[in-house]
């Protein structure tokens, strides 16, 4: 009988991995908003970006759609990340997600400033607020 380790074979090479913030484990989120932001993390481009659907993120999370709706707003709140929803001829076709560098003070300060305006209405952009 041959008793010796077998050899795993992995999906992905050793070495391969991505990095989260340690920011991430300091706001207090709930576990389930932190497996969502690691599966964006997973799938994100060299921009943070990524567009994987709900379904996509709940099969990997092992949470059903509403669940992961709710972690998503989680780390919107947080201003961990950014949802844009997307639209086609007035229907929704996929959301594309922005992860946010928090080591990066200018960026943070461009999404904690998305939404502010002049007192007469004027969108600020975030250089000027900055």
């Amino acid at each position: 009988m041959d008793f010796s380790p077998k050899k795993k074979e992995y999906e992905y090479p050793p070495g391969t991995f991505f990095i989260l913030p340690l920011d991430l484990f300091d706001r207090g989120l709930s576990g389930k908003a932190i497996a969502v932001y690691s599966t964006l993390a997973y799938f994100s481009d060299e921009h943070g970006q990524c567009f994987p659907s709900r379904m996509t993120i709940g099969k990997r999370c092992g949470m059903s759609r509403p669940v992961v709706d709710k972690a998503l707003k989680e780390l919107e709140d947080n201003l961990m990340i950014d949802i844009e929803r997307r639209y086609k001829d007035n229907k929704q076709i996929t959301n594309l997600y922005t992860l946010y560098d928090l080591t990066d003070k200018k960026e943070a300060m461009k999404h904690l400033v998305k939404y502010a305006f002049t007192p007469d209405g004027t969108p600020l952009d975030y250089f000027e607020y900055y």
